[in-house]
């Protein structure tokens, strides 16, 4: 008599249920964290020239540095960015036009011929004005930037995230130029969408079997949904 024995169905293999690569997807979501609480605590909001006027206006706002306007022996026009706070950090940038030649401003940025300086007085005579300096390097995600040697952190937490989805095992629910393409243009909220639900955190593990997103499409549907916020960013 024959004996049969059933033998287990085999599974696909998964990669990132691997210890080093749970660890690795954790260490990663750890550092996304750190870069969201560095933005909030330490970044600035850009806001309006406009804002900053109403805010004077109603006795919001009592001091503010001023960017870009050391000296008075100039021509043409200036980029000056106005830093405040109210409720959080937060900068605008004006053009100032000293010569009628000057060519017109581009990216929205509201254009005068008058200085900033005095119009914030003739609002409020009794505002504190004080001259600062552009930082060395900063990093920006949609309308918040963050500037100095912070500014590192998600540059170094962006380029490790590449690394891992270069590197690592097969990403669930799309290929890897389609993650690559997520990465590369939706910024920090793909790098982000990469870490919870294509393998590195292991959230909501996809059955088996299932179709994954391509490169081509990928790259379509980022660029299309994620165009105002590459446009904010100068891309």
């Amino acid at each position: 008599m024959t004996t049969v024995t059933a033998q287990p169905a085999r599974t696909a293999y998964d990669g990132w249920g691997e210890r080093r690569w749970r660890t690795t997807g954790g260490f990663l979501g750890l550092l996304a964290v750190l870069v969201a609480v560095l933005f909030v605590t330490s970044g600035e909001k850009r806001s309006d020239y406009g804002d900053l006027l109403g805010a004077v206006a109603r006795g919001e706002v009592s001091e503010v540095a001023v960017v870009g306007l050391d000296g008075d022996q100039w021509q043409g026009r200036r980029t000056v960015e106005l830093r405040w706070t109210a409720m959080v950090d937060r900068y605008a940038e004006v053009v100032v036009v000293r010569d009628a030649d000057a060519p017109p401003s581009s990216a929205g940025r509201v254009v005068t011929d008058r200085d900033p300086r005095a119009v914030l007085r003739a609002i409020d005579p009794d505002i504190e004005l004080s001259s600062a300096s552009y930082a060395g390097g900063s990093s920006s995600f949609m309308d918040w930037r963050v500037a100095g040697p912070g500014a590192l952190l998600p540059l170094v937490a962006w380029l490790s995230v590449l690394l891992l989805l270069v590197g690592g095992p097969a990403p669930w629910r799309a290929t890897r130029w389609a993650w690559a393409w997520i990465v590369l243009l939706c910024g920090p909220l793909g790098s982000l969408a990469y870490l919870l639900v294509g393998g590195p955190l292991g959230v909501l593990r996809p059955h088996s079997g299932h179709r994954r997103l391509t490169g081509g499409w990928a790259f379509l549907l980022a660029w299309v949904l994620f165009a105002g916020w590459r446009e904010a960013n100068g891309w």
